[in-house]
């Protein structure tokens, strides 16, 4: 697959997935539960409070050295990737696919294309890192 093909490529599964999902935007709150199964929960504000439609997602837990269970990170982090973010992200992907595009039919393609460099680990040009977000999110993550 092409460089360009793969960034079209998480352009649409990123639209896809946000299709689906529960509208944003999403906070993260922290949550007591009893047996300390849930300890944060991300909550969309798209829908009336308290409703099965505002709940995202229940994330995990963690024991503190004072005790206690606790894991805020999960759920900021699953907050901060809301499908808001869904739409520029596509559309930044897009403009790297589309870049790299016209400077391979200006120039050829280079001899160490982005693949290279990030096998290398050794990135430097803007597709290079939109390419490594690419396949992030092209992964099967099922």
């Amino acid at each position: 697959m092409s460089t360009s093909d793969e960034l079209k490529a998480a352009a649409a599964k990123i639209r896809v997935a946000a299709r689906g999902a529960t509208a944003g935007p999403w906070k993260a709150t922290p949550v007591w539960s009893p047996d300390a199964a849930v300890t944060s929960a991300v909550y969309s504000h798209a829908h009336p409070t308290g409703t099965p439609e505002s709940e995202v997602v229940a994330s995990g837990q963690k024991r503190y050295p004072k005790g206690g269970l606790r894991n805020p990170c999960n759920a900021l982090w699953i907050a901060m990737a809301n499908p808001d973010l869904a739409e520029p992200l596509a559309a930044l992907l897009e403009h790297f696919a589309s870049r790299y595009e016209r400077m391979s039919e200006m120039f050829g393609a280079p001899a160490g294309g982005p693949s290279e460099r990030l096998a290398a680990g050794k990135p430097e040009l803007h597709a290079d890192f939109a390419l490594a977000v690419a396949r992030a999110i092209n992964k099967d993550l099922s």
